[in-house]
């Protein structure tokens, strides 16, 4: 298909269908230190996690999981990392001063286990340089092919520790490529490991998005020869189609809590906006007229919507309440698509052709201010917030293909979130799973 039909793939997708007819408990007394060090990164090191019974598997695991940890801690932007030389031996006496000389404030350290060929544990410890007390201490345990999940769940852990917020290790990335010469879904660690097909249909699936807090996906799909709304629950690999409504079903985005989410529906007329509940039943209509109006996203709070609508003659931001009361259009200069509201509540990121091409950008909602993150390579398009609003997932023809790619949300640290065959689209990251 031609790289024009994602360029505004959410209006595009509509008027063409419109024509047609994702833990531990915390303890009170919790540690939590301060991010300290060049930049706000608290410098970190990362020491050998020991292989207890010493055999084959257990050496090869251990050092996989330590570069798995690393990355972990490379990629939160949080923290300098520094790792111990593998042919420098030294008891824990003598750790300390080694890490000292390295400029380190804390050390993490720990040791991997294999228990019966399958099952493998994760003991950590997490030392506090100066004082050389221990700070924290835990044991994880699963299967050894999990041992990346369990670095996560440390990294995210120690994370936590440090900025009283959940880490985005153990998150996940959900879009659709189509390698298959069909748009079919995949999802994909944030770190671009453990690809997994989900829909393998033969059939146009575009547009999904996470519901909050859980392993459902909710996206449109062509299963039946119309655009209907399906959900997929891809921790028990089952789906259900949710609305079914002759015309469009798309896109959509969930409330918060998961009680309601808002939909685009034809229904034989205009595209609008639609209140339904999390069966598919409509509870009400939130706009009315001759526009196309698309691209839903709920505010954190859960009582505002940010869409985009052609009421001014072409594609522009808007904001309502949850009612439909209190219609505003933000202030934009291009064409815009895709306004996702951060975790925060205080940006909107949203993609706007303001030169030749489509482009990233954040409105600043307590400044009025737009921010620019792309420039100058190709098509940026279909922004998506980690759940912790310090990144951004969107999708990119720098390469001559579009591909999915990662951003800090100041626009820097950009990389490829994963190598695939044929292009990625419409990339949607879990929130709380």
């Amino acid at each position: 298909m031609n790289l024009n039909f994602y360029k505004n793939i959410s209006l595009t997708l509509l008027v063409f269908c419109f024509c047609l007819l994702f833990s531990h408990s915390y303890a009170e007394n919790d540690v939590y230190l301060s991010l300290s060090g060049t930049a706000n990164r608290a410098s970190i090191g990362l020491s050998e996690f020991v292989p207890v019974n010493g055999f084959f598997e257990e050496m090869n695991l251990s050092k996989d999981f330590k570069d798995a940890l690393e990355s972990d801690l490379i990629l939160s932007r949080h923290f300098n990392v520094a790792v111990a030389n593998s042919s420098y031996k030294f008891d824990m006496d003598s750790q300390f001063a080694y890490w000292m000389d390295k400029g380190v404030s804390v050390l993490v350290t720990g040791s991997i286990s294999i228990i019966e060929q399958t099952k493998l544990v994760v003991s950590v410890k997490l030392y506090d340089i100066e004082s050389q007390q221990l700070i924290w201490e835990d044991k994880y345990s699963g299967s050894v092919k999990s041992y990346r999940y369990l670095a996560h769940k440390i990294n995210d852990e120690i994370v936590r520790r440090f900025t009283g917020e959940e880490g985005i290790a153990c998150s996940k990335i959900v879009f659709i490529n189509n390698s298959t010469k069909f748009k079919e879904i995949y999802v994909v660690d944030y770190d671009g490991y453990n690809l997994r097909r989900l829909t393998k249909d033969n059939r146009l699936n575009v547009l999904p998005k996470w519901a909050p807090n859980s392993p459902q996906i909710i996206y449109t799909s062509y299963l039946y020869n119309n655009p209907d709304l399906f959900v997929l629950d891809i921790a028990k690999n089952k789906r259900k189609a949710l609305s079914t409504i002759q015309g469009l079903n798309s896109p959509t985005s969930f409330s918060p809590d998961k009680k309601v989410l808002v939909a685009t529906l034809s229904r034989g007329v205009y595209p609008n906006l639609y209140l339904l509940d999390n069966t598919g039943v409509v509870l009400r209509r939130l706009t009315e007229g001759k526009y196309i109006d698309t691209s839903p996203s709920f505010s954190p709070s859960g009582k505002e919507i940010v869409f985009i609508s052609d009421r001014a003659g072409y594609p522009q931001i808007y904001i309502m309440d949850i009612d439909g009361a209190n219609l505003r259009r933000l202030s934009t200069k291009g064409n815009c698509d895709s306004p996702t509201w951060s975790p925060k509540g205080d940006k909107i990121a949203f993609t706007m052709k303001y030169d030749s091409n489509y482009d990233i950008f954040l409105y600043d909602l307590p400044k009025q201010k737009i921010i620019r993150l792309t420039e100058n390579q190709k098509n940026n398009e279909n922004p998506t917030w980690s759940q912790d609003g310090r990144f951004i997932a969107f999708a990119s023809n720098r390469s001559g293909r579009s591909e999915i790619y990662v951003m800090g949300i100041d626009g820097t640290g950009v990389r490829k979130l994963v190598e695939t065959r044929g292009e990625s689209f419409t990339p949607s990251w879990s929130q709380g799973l």
